[in-house]
């Protein structure tokens, strides 16, 4: 199953500053959540208006295992923190391959 979601950061000074703590902490989480097969965060250097500043793209075994990965008290941990304070839009997209 892969995971990916996309965010735009809501405009601050300090943008580039948060969207590479998002990174950080997110990547983080390989080492704390053993259903988390694999985890890239990326920041945009696309400067186009249909672009977003922060994509994660996750890999898990199954369904029930990205359900644990959502609802695991370290990831919700970095959501509060670092990414819905700083954060103006999210996009997400499950699929199995």
């Amino acid at each position: 199953v892969k995971h990916i979601v996309m965010w735009r950061m809501a405009e601050s000074d300090d943008k580039m500053e948060r969207a590479k703590d998002i990174k950080e902490n997110l990547e983080a989480l390989k080492d704390k959540i053993d259903v988390l097969v694999d985890i890239q965060v990326g920041i945009n250097f696309n400067d186009t208006e249909a672009a977003s500043d922060v994509v994660l793209v996750s890999t898990f075994n199954s369904e029930a295992d990205l359900n644990e990965y959502q609802n695991h008290p370290a990831h919700k941990a970095v959501g509060t923190a670092y990414v819905k304070p700083y954060v103006a839009e999210r996009r997400v997209c499950d699929y199995e391959f």
